[in-house]
Order: structure tokens, then sequence, then C-alpha cells
């Protein structure tokens, strides 16, 4: 073997470990670009997950505004309206039309309200309004009696209308919740006003239902309402009035007095009895 040969041989295992070196040193190029890679990958999971997730909390604190908002909508129907029509005003859109045969109304009546508010700052007004017709809410609540509307200083409610089976039960239900409005508001006098009040009740027919778009009022009509107020009009102070057609509904040992026959305004004479508080 010449000196040539001998050194060819010589320089193979000199190539073979640059030529290794240089496909080491490429592998771990790749395998660098390759955990780049990875890491990028996870990195880019990692925001996709993250960004899910910040959705999946968006979308819930939506639900819960969503559900909050319909709870307070669900809480303002019902608070200017019987749930019934408010139920059937969210399921239907609008309201039908009632006619009752028989339904008791009652107003109740601040007397001299004018004289007594002229000069009490607004504020405690309201406060102290707020105050009687909040009791008047949950005593109306308490007997099944349906709270319509507040006129300035008169609280006017319906028994009766509302109720599937028709039955003479809604005289006696409203002049229960008289009885209690009427010890309300003697409880209030003595802890913080001289208010008195004047109650009316009269029986009948009437017409209910949900007028205007923008702002919904539920509302009834009807003689019997007209009829309720000019009783309310008669009535004596701190006293509870009833027509003769609610007295006629009424039990016998219902605690009553003949009150005799009052001139009431555009009714002629109109026989009343006082309730026994």
């Amino acid at each position: 073997m010449d000196h040539s040969d001998r050194t060819r041989r010589a320089g193979d295992p000199e190539r073979r470990l640059r030529r290794l070196e240089k496909r080491l040193n490429k592998s771990e190029m790749r395998r660098a670009e390759l955990e780049h890679l990875m890491d990028g990958g996870q990195a880019f999971q990692r925001r996709v997950i993250q960004e899910v997730e910040d959705a999946k909390a968006e979308i819930e604190r939506l639900y819960e505004s969503l559900s909050l908002e319909q709870a307070r909508t669900n809480q303002l129907l019902r608070s200017i309206m019987p749930e019934a029509v408010a139920e059937e005003l969210k399921e239907r859109g609008r309201v039908r039309p009632r006619r009752t045969k028989s339904a008791t109304v009652m107003f109740a009546d601040f007397v001299n309200f004018t004289l007594h508010t002229e000069n009490m700052d607004p504020v405690a007004l309201v406060r102290t309004l707020d105050r009687y017709y909040s009791a008047f809410d949950a005593i109306a609540a308490s007997h099944g009696v349906e709270k319509v509307k507040t006129i300035g200083d008169a609280y006017m409610c319906v028994a009766g209308n509302l109720a599937d089976v028709q039955s003479s039960e809604h005289a006696a239900q409203m002049c229960r919740a008289a009885v209690d409005i009427m010890k309300a508001v003697a409880d209030l006098r003595s802890e913080e006003t001289n208010w008195s009040i004047r109650i009316g009740l009269h029986s009948g027919p009437i017409s209910s239902g949900v007028v205007g778009s923008e702002r919904l009022s539920y509302d009834i009509w009807g003689d019997t309402v007209n009829t309720a107020a000019r009783v309310a009009d008669a009535t004596g102070i701190n006293e509870i009035f009833l027509s003769e057609s609610t007295h006629a509904l009424l039990s016998d040992d219902q605690g009553t007095t003949y009150h005799g026959e009052v001139e009431a305004k555009g009714k002629g004479l109109v026989r009343l009895y006082q309730l026994i508080t």
C-alpha cells in the first residue's frame, strides 16, 4: 500500500466526522426550530384556551345581567298590574280586555290632604306616602285584593276582578282589607303624621284591561268605579262606608250599621252602611 492510499484512508474518518458534525448541527438546528414551533404552538394553544375562557366568562356575565334585567322587568310589571295580567302580557304580548259581572272596588282617600301637605318638604311627602302605600300594598296582597293605582292621595283597589269562578267572597275580602288599612293608618298616625282617611266600597260589574304602548297602564272602568269614588266622598273621617250592593253580598254576621241615604254626585240618593271596625 503506497503512501497516498494510506493518507486517503486516514482522511476518510475525518471527513466522515465532519459530515456527521454537519448533520448533527443541522439536526440541532432543526430540533431547536421544532422546539420553537412547539413552544409557539403551546403558547398559541394557551392563548386560544384563554380567549375561549374569557368569552365564556363574558357570556355568563351577559346571561347574569340579562337575568337581572328580566327580574327587574317582571317586578316592574307586577308593581303596575296584577300578576296574572303581567304573565299574560309576557306570554302573548297583549292582554285581553275583561268584563267581570261582580267585583268590589275600594277607594281610600286621605282627608284634607292638600291642607296637611302644602307646606311639607317634597322629599318628606314622598317618603311618607311611600310608607302608607307600601303598607296598603302589603295588606291588599295578604287579602287577595288587587291594587289598581294611586290617584294623587287616593288609593284604588279591586277584589274579584280576576277570579276564575265568580262568587260573593270578594266583598268580604275587600271589607277585611279595608279594616286592616284603617288600622295601619291609625298606627302610622300615632307614629308620624296626623293624617286621617275615609274608605268607600261599592260592588258591581266592571271592565278591565291594559292600555297604552310606550307606557302601559292597567285600569278598570265602569259605573261601579265611579260609584265607589262617590261612596268614599260621602264617608265620614276614619270610617268605612259600603254601598247597598256591597252590603248585600256580606253574610249576616258581618258587622255593619245602616247609615242612611246620601246625595252622591251624578248618582242621586245612595243607601250607605258603615262597617264596624
